[in-house]
C-alpha cells in the first residue's frame, strides 16, 4: 500500500493573524500534491477548511474537524508569454509570485498593500488593490483547477465547465480545494511612489481629478485628524533598484520597523487611555514626512504590517464613498470611540464575478482597523450601521455580521452561486458554521 505524502498533526490549536479566530481542528494536514489533496477530502473528518497565511479575519478557517495547509503546494508552475497568463500553485504566497513573473518579463496587474496572503486565499475573497481601470484578484482569473467535495479534480475555464469557473473565482472555498489558478498578467514595469500629508477638505475636492491622472489613488484618514495621508502610484521609465529574491520579500515582510514599534506603543496608549486618541492621532498625522521612490511593481505595491489587528472593510459605490466616509468620521467624533488606526480609502473597477463585492459597480473600499488587543465591537458596530445604509458589500475575508438573507439582496448571482455550491459539495464537507450562516443553511445538516 502506497504511503500517504501527507503530514498530519492531531488536534493543534490554530489561530489567524488578527488573533481574533482560534480554531480547535481534529486534524491539520499538509498535502503535497493534488492526490494528497483528494486523500484528505474523501478520508478526513469533516467539515475540512483551507488556511493560507491566517489573514482573514472572518472565522472563513475555523473548524472542528481538518485544516488544510498548502503550503507544499507552491510556486509558479506556468508562464505563457503570449497568452500573457502564469499558473500558479494555490498555497503560493503573493510575495513569491513577483520575482518569478519578473525574470520572466511579466508581472501582476495590481496587488495590496500586504504580500503575505496565498493566492488561493486572495482569489477566494475577492483581495484587491486600487485603482479605477483595476480589478480584485478574482476577476483576473482565467482558469482554475479545485478538488470537489466527491475527491474529484475539476478543471475550468470561460469554455470548460463555465458556471463553476464562474463560481469558482471567488468562493470563500466553498465549492472545493483550489489546486492552481491560472490569472492574466501582464509586461513587467516600474511605479513611482509619491506620498504626502493634505487637508482633507482640499483632499476631496480633487479626489476625482486624482483618481482619473494616477494608475493608483489611496488615503488614509485618522480620523481625529483634519489631514490625511495621500499615496499615488504611477508608471514609469525611471531607472529602479534590482528586485529582492523571493526569500528576501519575505523577510522584508516581516521586519518590525522602529515607526512600527512606535505606533504598537500608540496603540496600547489608546487602549490603555482611550480619551488619548485624538491627540496620539494628530500625532502620528504630523509624523507622516512625504515619501518619494521607484520600485518594479511587484515591490511598490506591499508594505510590511507587523501590528497585529482586526479589520472591516466594505464597498460602496464610487459616487457615494465619500459621504460614506464622512459619516463615518464625524460618528467616531461625535461618540468618542477609541482607535489608534486610520481609515483606508480606495479605489476599484466594476467586474463579473459572481461574488464579487464589486459585482456590477466601480466602488471605493473604506477599511477600519482596531489593534487586535482592543475591543473592536464599538467601532465596527458603529462603522457597520452606516455601510449598510451606502449599499455596502463587505470584504468576505474581513469582519462582518451579514447573513444569507442579506446577501441574497446585495449579489444578483447569489442563488446562482448556491446552486452551483450544492452540484459540487451536496454533502457540506467544506460548510463550517460561519459559511452555513452565510449561506443561509444553518438548519441544513
Amino acid at each position: 500500500m502506497q504511503k500517504k505524502n501527507t503530514p498530519e498533526r492531531m488536534s493543534q490549536p490554530w489561530q489567524n493573524w488578527g488573533r481574533g479566530v482560534t480554531a480547535h481542528p481534529a486534524r491539520i494536514a499538509a498535502p503535497a500534491s493534488d492526490g494528497d489533496v483528494q486523500a484528505v477530502v474523501r478520508e478526513a473528518p469533516r467539515p475540512i477548511r483551507v488556511t493560507g497565511s491566517g489573514h482573514s479575519f472572518t472565522p472563513l478557517c475555523d473548524t472542528s474537524g481538518t485544516l488544510v495547509s498548502l503550503d507544499r503546494l507552491s510556486g509558479v508552475v506556468a508562464i505563457d508569454k503570449d497568452a500573457q497568463t502564469a499558473t500558479i500553485r494555490a498555497g503560493t504566497k503573493i510575495h513569491q509570485i513577483g520575482r518569478p513573473l519578473y525574470e520572466a518579463g511579466l508581472a501582476l496587474k495590481n496587488q495590496g498593500d500586504i504580500d503575505r496572503q496565498a493566492i488561493a486565499g486572495a482569489v477566494s475573497t475577492g483581495t484587491h488593490g486600487t485603482g479605477v481601470t483595476l480589478g480584485n484578484f478574482s476577476s483576473e482569473v482565467t482558469a482554475l483547477r479545485l478538488v470537489s467535495g466527491s475527491g474529484d479534480i475539476i478543471s475550468a475555464n470561460r469554455v470548460d465547465n463555465p458556471e463553476i469557473f464562474e463560481a469558482g473565482r471567488l468562493s470563500l472555498g466553498a465549492l472545493g480545494i483550489l489546486l492552481d489558478v491560472t490569472l492574466s498578467v501582464r509586461p513587467r514595469y516600474k511605479l513611482k511612489e509619491a506620498s504626502g500629508l493634505i487637508a482633507v477638505d482640499t483632499l476631496f475636492s480633487l479626489l476625482e481629478r486624482l483618481k482619473s491622472t494616477h494608475r493608483h489613488v489611496e488615503f488614509f484618514w485618522f480620523p481625529y485628524a483634519n489631514q490625511a495621508v495621500l499615496k499615488t502610484l504611477d508608471e514609469t521609465d525611471e531607472t529602479a533598484p534590482e528586485p529582492r529574491t523571493a526569500l528576501q520579500m519575505a523577510s522584508r515582510g516581516e521586519a518590525m520597523s522602529f515607526e512600527q514599534r512606535v505606533f504598537r506603543g500608540a496603540c496600547e496608549m489608546v487602549r490603555a487611555m482611550p480619551f488619548l486618541s485624538g491627540p496620539i492621532q494628530r500625532f502620528l498625522t504630523r509624523g507622516m514626512v512625504e515619501g518619494r521612490r521607484v520600485r518594479w511593481s511587484h515591490e511598490a505595491f506591499p508594505s510590511p504590517r507587523n501590528v497585529r489587528f482586526n479589520e472591516m472593510e466594505y464597498a460602496v459605490p464610487a459616487e457615494r464613498a465619500v459621504d460614506c466616509i464622512r459619516e463615518i468620521v464625524s460618528h467616531v467624533r461625535k461618540h468618542r470611540i477609541a482607535t489608534a488606526f486610520p481609515f483606508e480609502f480606495r479605489f476599484v473597477k466594476g467586474d463579473d464575478v459572481w461574488l464579487s463585492p464589486f459585482y456590477g459597480r466601480d466602488s471605493a473600499t473604506i477599511a477600519v482597523h482596531q489593534y487586535y488587543l482592543h475591543d473592536r465591537g464599538p467601532l465596527f458596530a458603529a462603522a457597520e450601521a452606516i455601510f449598510k445604509r451606502y449599499d455596502g458589500r463587505p470584504h468576505w475575508g474581513k469582519w462582518h455580521s451579514r447573513t444569507g438573507a442579506e446577501f441574497a439582496q446585495l449579489y444578483p448571482k447569489w442563488d446562482d452561486f448556491l446552486r452551483v455550491r450544492q452540484a459540487l459539495d451536496p454533502g457540506g464537507v467544506f460548510l463550517n458554521n460561519h459559511l452555513r450562516a452565510v449561506f443561509g443553511l444553518e438548519d441544513r445538516r
